[in-house]
């Protein structure tokens, strides 16, 4: 088995798993744009190209379709604003010259057994090049809700569903990659984001069993909040419309940090200028 790609959260060392140093810088830049985007309102592109036009980067390359799969916040990010939107006007910028088609695929309300129901139909089905998960919200939210929590919604189970998904896309040659949950809750370190973290961490695990890439959103949220709550005090809906699907701000840093994860240079992203929309 070959070794596992050097980019974003993934070590190149099997079995380990640690965010690059650069990382931090990372946040912090997203931190700052985010706040800034606070007061600006929505944003769009200018969608004039770098020059030169730079290599594609090593995951996206040769790939022509991109499916991503998930739940609300995946099924939002496909409209105008979202960040699969986001991110098909980014690469549409940056790589002309290689047209890659990213295709949302999230339903509502979906837990990872709900996914499995469909990643036949809806994924798999659609031949994708590569194949992006985004899961696991709604099964931290019915495990924690009441005395009985939905046997197919805990830790244990969801890492057996997203398992045999993983292992389904893999066994036909498509490289996956796990986008974990964000947060339910913008008070950062509330007891339902300490639950959450039990499922990234499931996903962190499977990712590293399966020798797949694991990009973890949780890090750039709670560090743009903590950033500006340090500066700003405590705010509500920040970067969520109800604490856990994300507005605007919240689609951005999505759409930057999978970017990045996906090999494309901080600094032929921030080149693409964001202004105000009117």
């Amino acid at each position: 088995m070959g070794q596992l790609p050097n980019y974003y959260l993934l070590n190149s060392a099997p079995g380990k798993l640690n965010p690059l140093k650069s990382s931090q810088r990372l946040f912090r830049a997203i931190a700052l744009l985010c706040v800034a985007m606070l007061f600006l309102g929505s944003v769009t592109l200018c969608v004039t190209p770098p020059q030169p036009t730079p290599d594609v980067p090593i995951p996206l390359q040769g790939k022509q379709k991109v499916i991503i799969a998930g739940d609300s916040i995946t099924k939002a990010g496909g409209q105008n604003g979202g960040f699969v939107w986001l991110m098909q006007r980014y690469l549409d910028t940056l790589y002309p010259q290689q047209k890659i088609e990213l295709i949302g695929a999230g339903v509502s309300g979906n837990t990872a057994m709900d996914l499995a129901a469909r990643f036949q139909a809806d994924v798999l089905g659609q031949d994708p090049d590569l194949v992006a998960i985004e899961i696991g919200t709604n099964d931290a939210l019915q495990n924690l809700q009441g005395s009985s929590p939905n046997p197919q919604t805990t830790p244990a189970f969801y890492r057996q569903t997203l398992t045999q998904l993983v292992q389904a896309a893999q066994s036909r040659q498509i490289p996956v990659i796990l986008l974990s949950p964000i947060l339910v809750s913008e008070t950062v370190n509330s007891q339902d984001n300490r639950r959450l973290a039990e499922y990234v961490a499931v996903m962190q695990e499977i990712a590293i069993q399966q020798r797949c890439q694991f990009i973890n959103l949780t890090i750039p949220f709670r560090e743009v909040l903590l950033t500006y709550q340090r500066y700003g005090g405590q705010a509500q809906n920040l970067l969520t419309r109800d604490g856990i699907h994300p507005n605007s701000a919240g689609h951005q840093i999505i759409a930057y940090t999978l970017l990045k994860g996906w090999g494309i240079p901080e600094q032929r992203l921030q080149s693409l200028r964001l202004q105000p929309s009117r």
